[in-house]
């Protein structure tokens, strides 16, 4: 499997260009071709398997890539149906990165809640200010 290139910024923003322009798929070869682009930016971020340098490593790229397709998102005119795919992206990447924020327990904000536990305290706090009945 190619992600051994692991986080190869130039590399990682060529398949989300290609993603952004097949995003709507003419014929089977181009929706094969944009399943593999969004499989290989998940088995990445499954790849990580416990090794932190390399797990705050791909957090920061994937942050880079969505500073790099917000600009992208700003520069493109608002009629283009780009702008939604591109947008579809930033969130793609961002659940990635939260995904492995998570797993690994690696916070990126100093009052971010990222243990199980503290997520289970912090969400009682916030069930009871919505009202949500346990």
């Amino acid at each position: 499997m190619p992600t051994d290139l692991r986080c190869n910024i130039a590399f990682l923003k060529s398949l989300l260009e290609h993603a952004v322009r097949l995003h709507r798929p003419k014929n089977i070869e181009e929706a094969t071709v944009l399943a593999d682009i969004r499989n290989y930016f998940m088995h990445l971020t499954l790849d990580t398997s416990g090794d932190t340098a390399l797990t705050e490593r791909l957090i920061g790229c994937f942050t880079q890539l969505q500073t790099w397709l917000e600009k992208q998102h700003n520069k493109t005119p608002v009629w283009k149906d780009e702008r939604e795919t591109i947008r579809f992206y930033i969130g793609f990447l961002f659940a990635l990165e939260q995904l492995l924020s998570l797993k690994h327990e690696i916070a990126k904000l100093p009052t971010e809640k990222i243990s199980r536990e503290d997520f289970k305290r912090s969400w009682k706090e916030t069930a009871e200010k919505l009202e949500f009945s346990p």
